[in-house]
């Protein structure tokens, strides 16, 4: 009779034995990890923003200085080189391979005899791939390249900030066009966007 009570507590007893191991097993599982972890997802916009800072008043006066002698032409040197224009911009690319560029486009007329000019200086500031001067620019009413091979960056904003325009007038190689000139006073808008490089 013991003995069958002795058998009848050691079955229940590995039956209780069992039991508590499924339920607590997996308790014992995640008390033994030492890490966990979930996802984080990360987006950066493209970017492509252009701005024009002026240490003056926005505009740009450009007035030719007239001969003092009889005989003399007017005289475009001494025309002051007038800087003071600053071109801020951020850009983010799409990939690698992408690259963006400033095109420059005049609206209004150019006073016939006269060539307007423009050169951006290197950048100042900022950080990424910055953009690259073309150099010497005559602007027209067609988009000429002012900048290129713009990648991610940002030139730092405000004045003493990205590049510095320089804008002069030069007369006009064609001697037809340069008798041409009259007494004038024209107002122009030099327009810049920042685009993809076809």
């Amino acid at each position: 009779m013991l003995s069958g009570v002795f058998l009848g507590m050691k079955f229940f007893s590995a039956i209780f034995f069992l039991v508590c191991l499924i339920v607590f097993i997996p308790f014992f599982g995640e008390g033994q990890s030492n890490r966990v972890d979930h996802k984080i997802n990360i987006e950066i916009p493209e970017v492509a923003l252009l701005g024009l800072v002026s240490e003056e008043s926005g505009g740009i006066n450009l007035m030719a200085v007239a001969p003092d002698e009889a005989g003399s032409p007017l005289n475009l040197a001494e025309i002051q080189n007038h800087n003071g224009i600053w071109l801020n911009y951020s850009s983010i690319i799409r990939s690698q391979n992408h690259r963006r560029k400033v095109v420059a486009v005049v609206l209004g007329e150019i006073p016939q005899g006269l060539r307007l000019v423009v050169e951006a200086a290197e950048a100042s500031g900022g950080g990424g791939m910055l953009g690259k001067p073309t150099g010497i620019v005559y602007l027209s009413e067609e988009p000429v390249d002012v900048i290129s091979d713009i990648g991610s960056c940002y030139t730092g904003k405000g004045i003493s900030a990205g590049h510095l325009l320089s804008y002069r007038l030069e007369p006009d190689n064609n001697l037809n066009n340069i008798v041409k000139q009259e007494q004038t006073q024209t107002t122009l808008q030099v327009v810049y966007t920042l685009t993809d490089h076809n």
